[in-house]
């Protein structure tokens, strides 16, 4: 009951999340986190179903299916974390470089795109890579064993997972950096102020104009700043929290499986916590998306209350205020 809860949350949270996406306008942030949706749906379709199976029945399969699941298994594993790669890079575009809207949203479209074949390069060779299998006394085979080769082993975790970890490591100091100095934020010329910065004593525009336009100047780039640095910690608030999720639930993964592939010493029930503590990683993902950005709830409330959606743009970070 377990696996098919995580199996059922893992399939419906992330198709909603994907439908909702797909109805509204694209912002430079849907991108990689459709790639990541998407990675988490097809866990919940190819993935846990036959992963449930495996771990509840004794029985055989083709090899070419077993082939597919595993290469499935690697697949999406590492789409989820390049995703989570491209997230962060996207992340921290948007705080250096806030009005550079189109070029961001060019640039993280090619590198949503690039995830997928990149993790096709590491999953791939567990399709034609023989697996040593090796049997305890009394115990049980499964169908479509984990492929613990030692060479092939080293490479997919490298480039699945520890690579990739480093990178959104150091993506995160970026960031904070990144925070802790944003770039000025300034009205486009032309634009005019508030009604409110309008009102000046006549008395004081007379004798004093220059100083008073300066200081309405000052205080629209104070409140735009505040404003921006505001909204760029509740969207990085949510890259956060996927990363550090990711972590939790993939770590003992990795960990234990270089261990088996050197020494087998890893015994059956620890294999299916770990491997099962990885698969909720992609059914908590939506939660996430909801919890931590109010935006998000915005666009899957818009998108299934409004007809028309797919004409409007709904953006994960809200826009810079006019001033």
């Amino acid at each position: 009951m377990v696996m098919l809860a995580i199996t059922c949350a893992t399939v419906f949270a992330n198709f909603a999340v994907m439908l909702a996406l797909w109805r509204v306008r694209r912002a430079p942030s849907h991108y990689p986190l459709m790639s990541l949706v998407a990675a988490d749906f097809l866990v919940g379709m190819a993935v846990l179903p036959i992963a449930a199976l495996r771990e509840l029945f004794v029985f055989n399969l083709n090899r070419v299916i077993c082939a597919c699941w595993s290469t499935l298994d690697v697949l999406c594993c590492t789409a989820s974390i390049l995703s989570l790669c491209a997230l962060g890079w996207e992340r921290y575009s948007g705080i250096t470089a806030p009005l550079a809207r189109a070029q961001r949203a060019r640039r993280a479209r090619t590198l949503s795109i690039l995830v997928w074949p990149v993790s096709a390069l590491v999953a791939l060779p567990d399709a034609f890579i023989p697996s040593p299998k090796s049997f305890h006394p009394g115990e049980l085979e499964k169908a479509c064993d984990v492929n613990t080769n030692i060479w092939y082993v080293f490479f997919s975790i490298t480039f699945s997972f520890y690579v990739p970890a480093c990178m959104i490591v150091m993506q995160y100091g970026f960031i904070l950096r990144a925070l802790s100095s944003p770039p000025p934020i300034r009205a486009h010329r032309g634009r005019t102020v508030s009604p409110r910065c309008q009102k000046m004593d006549s008395t004081q525009m007379n004798t004093t104009p220059k100083q008073k336009s300066s200081n309405v100047h000052i205080q629209i780039d104070n409140n735009q700043k505040t404003n921006f640095l505001e909204r760029q910690r509740r969207a990085t608030r949510m890259i956060v929290m996927l990363m550090g999720l990711f972590f939790i639930c993939w770590t003992p993964y990795f960990v234990i499986l270089p261990l088996d592939s050197l020494y087998d010493i890893v015994s059956d029930s620890t294999w299916a916590w770990c491997t099962w503590l990885g698969y909720v990683n992609s059914a908590l993902n939506p939660f996430v998306y909801a919890a931590a950005s109010p935006s998000v709830r915005r666009v899957l409330q818009y998108s299934y209350t409004t007809s028309s959606s797919r004409n409007n743009e709904i953006p994960l970070t809200q826009r810079i205020p006019r001033a």
